[in-house]
């Protein structure tokens, strides 16, 4: 898949998500203003269906064990990052232009939130694909930053009036 942002072309092995660039990390769905994004995807790739439901089941079980475990070990947090337990929960990538833009919303509203980042936690990202899995979300493009408001689910950078409606 070529990125319509950065038109870098996706390679074999890449290890960012399918519905990631790896060279400018944009989901393509945001830069393409969504419509058809998932299915070409899935064409460009030849389908991936039984391999992204094998990988959605891992990261179920992987949640799980470590829910049993005793819960999350510690994640990779940019240094002083806050660590404030709230009713908002904010799913990033630590180099999403998109989080930067929100967490900056989010502060000066004053809307306190806890944020993962998903590409440096496994953890987060096991939480946040078991979370999506458990509301019949089957996989494809998701955006960041992805928040849990009191345990709805707001996917693609959802607005401030979004958030605020589930506070």
């Amino acid at each position: 898949m070529k990125c319509p942002k950065c038109s870098y072309t996706r390679r074999f092995g890449e290890t960012a998500p399918e519905w990631q660039c790896p060279s400018c990390g944009v989901a393509y769905a945001k830069a393409e203003g969504g419509g058809g994004t998932r299915a070409r995807a899935r064409e460009e790739s030849g389908g991936g269906g039984k391999i992204l439901m094998l990988l959605v089941v891992i990261a179920l079980a992987g949640g799980a064990w470590a829910m049993l475990k005793g819960g999350r070990s510690a994640d990779s947090r940019p240094a002083g990052a806050e660590v404030v337990k709230t009713g908002v929960i904010m799913y990033s990538l630590t180099t999403c232009g998109f989080c930067n833009q929100k967490r900056e919303q989010l502060r000066a509203e004053g809307i306190p939130f806890t944020e993962y980042f998903v590409d440096t936690d496994q953890n987060a990202y096991q939480e946040l694909i078991a979370k999506l899995a458990a509301t019949g979300m089957r996989g494809g493009g998701i955006g960041t930053p992805t928040f849990d408001v009191n345990g709805k689910m707001l996917m693609n950078n959802p607005s401030l009036d979004t958030i605020r409606k589930y506070l």
